[in-house]
């Protein structure tokens, strides 16, 4: 098991590698195809090897449906198989975190085993399997989701927490798969964000009345749960919980226990004289 974990891992890197110089190498032909559009002079960088890559632009085209991106690589198997999740919390959590985590799937206690203990547990859990998922909610601030088996590793702080019993309504908990709603998530950013919190949820049935949204509003993302009803011409909308904000801080490539040692894709970074004046999920 471990022999094989490593070797995946391995081919994983070495193919993740190789679409990542594919991928500059497709941004300095589109560098030059747009200065040369534009008849204004070639980047600095790109001067000594212009006609190599003018060269290159005569063939080069994408393939209909192929987005040259190695991210969508990490869910090439989603909704072939539902997701299996994965929740865990802190040491001793409280009794409200209990509640929180309690959302209809496999719960594991960490104890002193840690992060390792973990991963390696739901290793064996969902391992052969299309979609997987492990999220570790920390005492309700914070929420780490980890893609298995190879990343990535989102992590979000969590506030504003109103557990399910707390809202109200039709008091059981509705276990349909949900459709989804991304409002605002159209940055390059948020479309990433958009995608780690969207394959936690299987496929629905087209007759689901569970509705599940993921609003952006400046940066913080608002997640509520609702069933709806027809009634005659008109639709009601009845809240069920539960509801809280994310805002996403971190992003690694790897899984939750390598840690540091995992390639940071993104990082907010709240204290740069830009900060107040950016948006950085929604490209507007």
């Amino acid at each position: 098991q471990l022999r094989r974990q490593a070797r995946e891992r391995r081919e994983y890197l070495q193919r993740r590698a190789k679409e990542q110089q594919q991928q500059r190498q497709r941004e300095r032909r589109e560098s030059l195809k747009r200065a040369l559009d534009e008849n204004r002079l070639l980047p600095t960088e790109l001067r000594h090897e212009a006609l190599a890559l003018q060269k290159e632009l005569e063939f080069d085209f994408q393939a209909p449906g192929e987005t040259g991106d190695s991210q969508d690589d990490e869910y090439r198997w989603a909704g072939l198989e539902p997701p299996k999740v994965m929740v865990t919390t802190s040491r001793d959590p409280s009794a409200r975190l209990r509640l929180f985590a309690k959302v209809g799937v496999a719960r594991f206690g960490c104890g002193s085993g840690g992060c390792g203990l973990v991963v390696g547990v739901a290793w064996m859990w969902v391992w052969p399997g299309c979609g997987c998922g492990l999220i570790n909610p920390h005492p309700p601030d914070g929420l780490t989701v980890s893609h298995l088996p190879h990343g990535p590793t989102a992590h979000f702080t969590l506030s504003g927490a109103v557990l399910r019993q707390e809202v109200g309504g039709l008091g059981g908990a509705p276990l349909a798969a949900p459709h989804l709603l991304l409002l605002r998530l159209d940055s390059t950013l948020g479309k990433r964000v958009g995608t780690i919190l969207k394959h936690l949820f299987p496929v629905p049935r087209p007759d689901s009345r569970r509705v599940v949204t993921f609003a952006n509003e400046d940066d913080v993302i608002l997640v509520r749960n609702h069933v709806y009803r027809r009634r005659g011409r008109t639709v009601e909308l009845e809240e069920v919980g539960p509801r809280f904000q994310l805002r996403p801080y971190l992003i690694r490539l790897g899984t939750l226990e390598q840690g540091d040692a995992a390639d940071v894709e993104w990082r907010w970074h709240p204290y740069t004289a830009t900060a107040p004046k950016r948006r950085l999920l929604s490209a507007t």
